[in-house]
């Protein structure tokens, strides 16, 4: 097994920001890697990994996006 199959073939980042009474302003950064199926759109992994994250992170709910990214993961 390659290091981009362990890794996966994509690497991607999302800035999420939220504000609340209750905590003010916060900023959370996510990143990983993903091998996504043949045919993904960039829209769908967005909107599939957002997903994620505000599953795994309920802070990041209702944030705004203010920056994504998706690039192959090789240099």
């Amino acid at each position: 097994m390659t290091d981009m199959e362990k890794q996966g073939t994509h690497f991607w980042f999302m800035t999420i920001q939220n504000s609340s009474a209750a905590s003010g302003t916060t900023v959370g950064d996510y990143q990983g890697t993903i091998s996504p199926p043949r045919g993904t759109t960039r829209f769908d992994l967005f909107n599939k990994l957002r997903a994620e994250i505000e599953q795994r992170y309920p802070q990041a709910v209702d944030g705004v996006v203010v920056a994504f990214d998706v690039q192959p993961n090789k240099l």
